[in-house]
């Protein structure tokens, strides 16, 4: 009977793996030369692919980040676009700095952010509180309201439903 477990192509035992490869099939050590070829190519591709880039944005007259401004033909909208943005700004600023009615029919006004800020922070955890609505009860019969019947005061289960507004049941005592 041979030494060699099943499965196994080979009758010397080297490893607890069935099938494993006899030892000496593959090459003890790496090929050195590939490697430090393919090592070099990449080296000498990156340095002729930088020096290319830089080549090209040296025959530039500017840059690779800095373009010229560009004049827009007539008509111009804007005679002075740095002096319209000043005071749109200070528009901006005045109304986030100053008081002034929104609305005066409904009571809303604007005022400076920072006495917004302030005022939150004396109110504390209350500022953050949903504001107190008025109680709207529906009217009787609309959809978002009670039904038409109402119980009798004191009626208990099984009482019948009458009418809102009507009188005792017909053939009561």
């Amino acid at each position: 009977m041979s030494d060699a477990a099943p499965g196994q192509l080979h009758r010397r035992v080297h490893d607890d793996v069935v099938g494993h490869a006899p030892p000496g099939t593959e090459a003890p050590d790496i090929r050195l030369k590939p490697l430090l070829l393919t090592g070099l190519f990449i080296v000498v591709f990156t340095a002729v692919t930088i020096g290319g880039l830089r080549y090209y944005y040296s025959r530039q007259n500017l840059g690779p980040l800095v373009q010229t401004a560009r004049v827009f033909p007539a008509p111009r909208l804007q005679q002075s676009p740095e002096a319209d943005l000043a005071a749109m700004l200070k528009d901006q600023r005045t109304k986030l700095d100053g008081y002034a009615w929104i609305d005066r029919e409904k009571g809303i006004a604007r005022m400076p952010i920072t006495e917004a800020m302030r005022r939150l922070a004396e109110r504390g955890n209350a500022a953050y509180a949903a504001p107190v609505q008025p109680e709207r009860t529906p009217a009787l019969g609309s959809r978002g309201g009670a039904s038409s019947t109402v119980l009798a005061p004191g009626a208990g289960p099984g009482a019948v439903d009458t009418p809102a507004g009507a009188g005792p049941a017909r053939g009561a005592p």
